[in-house]
């Protein structure tokens, strides 16, 4: 595994493992491919996005003016470190860098939050709010490693 964690590319196995025609809500792209966030919650491994062109509230911005952010709503679980690819070293536009530098804490705080908000959608699917939320999130195909219970 990388030493620094932080930042890093998903690996070709696991968009091999999660092809987009089964998992319509992955963000994919081969040619330019989305560096993640790293954290770790409750003993699970997610690595969320850096995006832009982000029209959700379920984001920390890191160029709000470009709708540039880590976007919540489509973060996956890492299940196998394979999935995280070794052999790139991720390199932030300095903006982003500088809008991230010392944000580890809230970054992790926020997921936590949309992962509560995720659990308590899914209770409530009829609620229009919900619908989109769960329908949108990639969480839904990650529901095995959440306690919807709590």
């Amino acid at each position: 595994m990388a030493k620094d964690k932080r930042f890093v590319f998903l690996s070709d196995e696991f968009y091999l493992e999660y092809p987009i025609a089964k998992y319509p809500e992955m963000e994919q792209k081969k040619d330019r491919p989305y560096i993640q966030v790293y954290v770790e919650i409750d003993g699970v491994q997610y690595a969320i996005p850096l995006r832009s062109d982000i029209h959700h509230p379920h984001v920390l911005w890191t160029d709000k003016a470009n709708n540039c952010g880590v976007d919540f709503s489509k973060a996956v679980v890492i299940t196998d470190e394979k999935y995280i690819d070794i052999t790139r070293n991720p390199h932030l536009r300095q903006n982003e860098f500088d809008a991230l530098r010392g944000k580890d804490y809230k970054i992790k705080q926020k997921m936590e939050k949309y992962i509560g908000k995720y659990k308590k959608a899914k209770k409530n699917p009829s609620n229009p709010i919900n619908r989109m939320l769960c329908q949108y999130s990639t969480l839904q195909y990650f529901e095995e490693y959440l306690d919807l219970n709590s």
